[in-house]
């Protein structure tokens, strides 16, 4: 999953899944009790600006064409599928991303994009590259990073290495 579409995924189908009775509710539709006795619970703790945060978001998610909101269900579904080790990881990357600089997630975004114009040859090469990446030492990971860097994004600036 691209890292910077799972915020926007991760919100907009948590809305679409829980969302559709409160926020309705709160609106004056879905009359009629359905069984959602703790998630109207949830709901109704939630501060009046989160409520209408998640009220905003879901009608953006509304507005959405079909195809989008599938792909978005999809990921949440798949999501919801990970272990916990594997969510750790994906929230743990997700982290990463919120705390970059701006400009470091538009440069990433940027790179991202030349990724995905590559030639399908090249895009499979470069992923097996930084496939064997992990294998070695941190000082040679590095600089192999570098050179894969200058061999396909040359134009682009070298990321600021932050610790982590």
């Amino acid at each position: 999953m691209s890292v910077k579409l799972f915020p926007t995924t991760c919100a907009l189908v948590i809305l679409a899944c829980l969302l559709t009775t409160p926020a309705v509710a709160a609106k004056g539709g879905n009359k009629g009790g359905n069984g959602n006795g703790d998630l109207q619970q949830w709901w109704q703790t939630l501060p009046q600006s989160e409520r209408q945060m998640l009220r905003d978001r879901y009608e953006i998610y509304q507005g959405l064409p079909p195809e989008k909101r599938d792909r978005l269900r999809q990921r949440w579904e798949h999501y919801r599928e990970l272990s916990p080790e594997e969510r750790q990881k994906v929230q743990k990357k997700f982290q990463r991303w919120q705390d970059m600089d701006p400009e470091d997630r538009d440069r990433l975004r940027g790179t991202y994009r030349k990724f995905r114009n590559l030639p399908d040859d090249q895009r499979q090469q470069l992923k097996e590259e930084y496939e064997r990446l992990r294998e070695l030492p941190d000082a040679e990971r590095e600089r192999r990073r570098e050179e894969l860097r200058q061999r396909y994004f040359s134009d682009d600036p070298p990321p600021k290495r932050k610790n982590r």
